[in-house]
C-alpha cells in the first residue's frame, strides 16, 4: 500500500473505505454500461426523432406503432418491454441501447435545444385531462379532475394549453409534424404514411395496416395482460391494464363536470380552435 494511501486510511478510515467502495462500483457499472452497448438518456443526436405530448395523447400507443413501423415486428405479440427498448421513454430510464442511426424517444417535455425532429402528439385537451384524472387516480394520487384542471394540480410538465402553446412558439425552430390523437383514431393508414414521409423511411401498406391492427386498445390490454404489465413498476401486472381507458374521443362531455368544460374552454379556447376543436 502507498503511503499516501496509509495516511488517508489513518486519518479517516470510513471515507477511505467508501472511496474505495465507489471507485469498484463506478468501475463495475462502466464496464456493464459498455458491455451493453448502453448511452445516457441525454445522449442524442441532432436527427434523432422525438414523440412529444402532454400526457395521455396518445404518446404510449406511438411508441408501440413506431416500434412496429421501423423495424417491421409484429406488435399484436409484442411486449411492451420490447417497445420500451425500441424507443425509450426519456422519463423513465437513465440508459437506452442505440438500434440504428436514427433513434426515437418519448418524452413529455417542453421545447429543449436538442430536440430538433419531433412528431408532436395533440389531443383535445378536455379527454386527454379526464385521462389524466383516471391515470393518477390509478396510481393513487390524491387529488380531483378540478384541482387538475384549474391549478394544474400533479399535472407535468405544465397545463395542457401551456403545453401546446410552448411547443407552437417553437422557440429552438425544431422540424415539427404535428399529429392529433383524433385524426390517428379515424385514419390511421394515412397518418401512420405522413409519419414515415417525415422521417424518410418507406414502408409497405401491408405492414402498416398490420402495425395498426396490432395496436387496436383491446389488443394492447390484452398484450399487457399476457406479458404482465406495461415494462415499468408503476404499471405491473394488472395495474398495465388499467393505463389503457376507453382510447375514444369526445368522451370528456360525459366525464367532465359542465362547470370544469367551461373553465377549460375560457382558458384554452384559442389553443382548441387552432387544432379544430369545438369550444
Amino acid at each position: 500500500m502507498k503511503l499516501i494511501n496509509i495516511l488517508n486510511l489513518l486519518k479517516n478510515p470510513k471515507r477511505y473505505i467508501g472511496n474505495l467502495v465507489d471507485s469498484k462500483t463506478n468501475s463495475v457499472i462502466t464496464k456493464i454500461i459498455d458491455d451493453e452497448f448502453l448511452e445516457e438518456i441525454d445522449t442524442t443526436k441532432v436527427d434523432d426523432v422525438f414523440i412529444v405530448g402532454f400526457p395521455k395523447s396518445g404518446n404510449t400507443w406511438m411508441q408501440s406503432l413506431m416500434a412496429g413501423v421501423l423495424y417491421g415486428i409484429d406488435t399484436e405479440f409484442m411486449p411492451d418491454k420490447l417497445a420500451q427498448e425500441i424507443v425509450p421513454d426519456v422519463h423513465a430510464r437513465k440508459y437506452y441501447k442505440r438500434f440504428g442511426v436514427i433513434n426515437f424517444f418519448k418524452t413529455h417535455h417542453l421545447p429543449k435545444p436538442n430536440y430538433k425532429k419531433v412528431i408532436y402528439l395533440v389531443r383535445d385537451g378536455r379527454d386527454a385531462m379526464v385521462s389524466y384524472y383516471h391515470f393518477n387516480k390509478n396510481l393513487g394520487v390524491d387529488v380531483t379532475l378540478e384541482e387538475m384542471v384549474k391549478y394544474g394540480k400533479n399535472v407535468y410538465p405544465a397545463k395542457w394549453v401551456e403545453h401546446v402553446n410552448s411547443w407552437q412558439k417553437n422557440p429552438y425552430n425544431a422540424d415539427i409534424l404535428i399529429i392529433r390523437y383524433e385524426d390517428l383514431l379515424n385514419q390511421p393508414l394515412i397518418e401512420l404514411n405522413k409519419i414515415c414521409s417525415f422521417v424518410n423511411i418507406e414502408r409497405s401498406e401491408e405492414l402498416l395496416n398490420k402495425v395498426i391492427v396490432g395496436n387496436e386498445i383491446d389488443k394492447m390490454r390484452k398484450r399487457v395482460k399476457q406479458t404482465g404489465g406495461l415494462g415499468n413498476k408503476m404499471w405491473e401486472g394488472d395495474k398495465g391494464v388499467k393505463f389503457f381507458r376507453k382510447g375514444k374521443s369526445g368522451s370528456y362531455k360525459s366525464e367532465m363536470p359542465l362547470e370544469l368544460i367551461s373553465y377549460f374552454n375560457e382558458e384554452s379556447s384559442s389553443a382548441l380552435k387552432l387544432f379544430n376543436y369545438d369550444v
